[in-house]
């Protein structure tokens, strides 16, 4: 699922489809769980996730090769099931996302943000911005182009 700020909740449609596949394919046969990652094409941890999404309409039987699943539904339950999915909100685009760039910020204020793999917080501060004491104790007191301009 996404969590942008410009996505309203709900489930994917990729992951929509990939529970009616998992559920049409149960429907006929028992899996195991590398069958069930080799079938939607991902790793365990995708798999105990749309398990545990499956939750009680699934059963688990032991055998010799581990754990087999199949669905504990009737054919009226799985297509009222399917049905339900079919209804789930959907996550959609509610506008654009904004760039940092579009965002309103202090005269001057200019943000680069690099990309990389790295999370980092970024935080706009709301002062104005000032000179560093000791660049001010070398250099002196900046003035201001405007007055500067104003004056000459």
């Amino acid at each position: 699922m996404t969590r942008a700020s410009y996505v309203t909740p709900g489930q994917t449609a990729a992951r929509i489809d990939n529970l009616r596949r998992l559920i049409a394919e149960l429907a006929v046969r028992s899996m195991r769980r590398d069958e069930v990652g080799d079938f939607l094409q991902m790793g365990p941890s995708g798999v105990r996730k749309y398990i545990a999404d499956l939750g009680s309409r699934v059963s688990i039987v032991r055998t010799a090769e581990g754990p087999a699943y199949f669905l504990a539904l009737t054919p009226l339950q799985v297509r009222a099931y399917l049905q339900q999915l079919a209804a789930a909100p959907v996550s959609r685009p509610t506008g654009r996302p904004k760039k940092i760039a579009d965002r309103v910020l202090a005269p001057g204020g200019l943000i680069h943000i690099m990309k990389d793999d790295a999370h980092y917080s970024v935080r706009l501060h709301s002062a104005p911005p000032a000179r560093d004491p000791l660049v001010e104790a070398f250099f002196g007191a900046q003035t201001s182009r405007k007055s500067a301009r104003s004056s000459g």
